[in-house]
């Protein structure tokens, strides 16, 4: 912990915009564009996976699905291991800014090897530090939010941040494919640095509310603080500054996936990441195969599931924080089964089974946006009472399970799809899927809170 004598000598001047910087208008833009591009960058080569493996990377055709489903499982593999320690990390810590540089970092080295390689073992390198940069994302960004909304909004405000994570997953095919085919390999990348580059800015630019209070905190009494604590104030942190070193350096993961409440949120946050991944591994190849479509139909596939998603992701948030999570969450599983199970009914190439296929993907962005959000919220209510009793090293760590479920569900996904329908065919994996994540409607009814109190 910093000392008065050390807060002053190092933060004599507030820095510039301070009050704009660690507002919570821009805190919770800068976590969402951060998800946004976790997503989007993990997104963005699915469609051209598999005609990049080929062309540029020299991969037989035979072994296409592997190589496919391996690289979008890879990426969360690292996320998997990586975000329980940042979380650990990040309980330990004062100050979450340098681990999100850290995570600047990775992003950074991770696009730009993809810009510069032709070799397959330097594409998986590119996917291991775009893991080790969503890990930092979604495990500090959602502490963040915890940190700085009122516990009365937080399933609304974590549904801006999820909805534009799935948004940055959805919206990358489609891109992707478009500039592809409009302009090749090199036109993907320039966008995925463009997109780096506005959230390095954002990162950067922001202020934590912990760091903004201590600026405050070290100013002179009738200087620019006078200033500054005139103007409305700052809104309240959740988590305590002044957390026990000796508490908030325990590693609690496996006592907090202890408690059934904790439990069923990062059971059924995987479930709603598997069901989004699994389209990444098999849909491209599903579709090329029945339709003959190119790229670019095939991402048009994706804005179906990630328009309703997006829209229905914030509105679910708000109906968990008035309704509580219990019931929207519960919904959202079995309504998510209905359109994924049908999913199987598509099987030849004409314009009805097209409209179907549509129709099916539409409803089941909406309703996979119905467990999330709620599950969120649910997930923070836990915590906050956890740390009203005192178990301060819980509120990082917490979060970083709910990353590792996200992660866990990239790995799970893609590959668990790719297997079911190389074995069994689209019919088998679309009814086991559909299975999968209606059996999360079973601990949700039991363990999830019924009310946001």
């Amino acid at each position: 912990m910093y000392t008065q004598r050390e807060v002053c000598n190092d933060m004599s001047r507030a820095p510039w915009l301070l009050k704009v910087r660690s507002s919570q208008r821009v805190i919770l833009l800068t976590i969402c564009a951060a998800a946004f591009t976790d997503g989007f960058m993990y997104a963005i080569f699915v469609p051209i996976l598999p005609v990049t493996l080929q062309e540029r990377y020299g991969v037989e055709e035979g072994h296409v699905q592997i190589w496919t489903s391996a690289l979008l499982g890879i990426f969360g593999a690292v996320v998997l291991l990586g975000s329980p320690i940042v979380g650990w990390i990040s309980d330990k810590e004062d100050n979450r800014k340098p681990a999100y540089t850290f995570g600047l970092i990775c992003l950074a080295g991770g696009v730009g090897t993809l810009a510069i390689t032709r070799h397959l073992w330097m594409l998986l390198v590119s996917r291991i530090l775009q893991g080790i940069s969503a890990a930092v994302v979604f495990t500090i960004g959602l502490a963040l939010i915890a940190d700085t909304v009122h516990p009365k909004e937080i399933g609304y405000k974590m549904g801006y941040a999820l909805s534009a994570m799935t948004c940055g997953v959805l919206a990358g095919p489609v891109i992707g494919s478009l500039l592809f085919e409009a302009s090749g390999y090199y036109a993907v990348v320039a966008l995925m640095l463009g997109v780096a580059i506005v959230d390095i800015f954002l990162r950067l630019f922001m202020i934590e509310k912990r760091t903004a209070e201590k600026y405050l905190q070290a100013l002179p009494e009738d200087s620019e603080r006078s200033r500054l604590l005139q103007t409305p104030p700052l809104p309240t942190i959740t988590k305590p500054i002044n957390d026990s070193q000796q508490q908030a350096s325990k590693f609690r993961t496996f006592t907090l996936l202890a408690q059934p409440r904790i439990a069923t949120a990062i059971y059924g946050v995987f479930l709603h990441i598997v069901i989004i991944t699994s389209f990444d591994g098999v849909l491209p190849i599903f579709l090329k195969s029945i339709f003959e479509w190119e790229t670019t139909k095939i991402g048009l596939c994706f804005v179906a599931i990630g328009i309703p998603n997006t829209l229905f992701g914030p509105i679910a948030g708000r109906m968990a924080d008035i309704w509580g999570p219990r019931w929207i969450a519960f919904c959202g599983c079995l309504g998510t089964a209905v359109p994924m199970a049908l999913l199987q009914l598509v099987k030849e190439n004409d314009t009805g089974q097209m409209w179907l296929l549509y129709v099916l993907l539409a409803v089941l962005g909406a309703t996979l946006s119905l467990i999330i959000s709620p599950l969120a919220a649910d997930l923070f209510f836990v915590v906050e009472n956890l740390e009203v009793n005192g178990d301060v090293a819980a509120y990082a760590q917490s979060y970083g399970l709910f990353t590792c479920a996200m992660a866990a569900g990239t790995l799970v996904g893609p590959v668990l799809a790719g297997w079911l329908k190389e074995q069994f065919g689209w019919e088998v994996m679309c009814w086991v899927m559909g299975a999968f994540v209606a059996s999360g409607s079973v601990p949700v009814w039991l363990y999830t809170g019924r009310s946001p109190n």
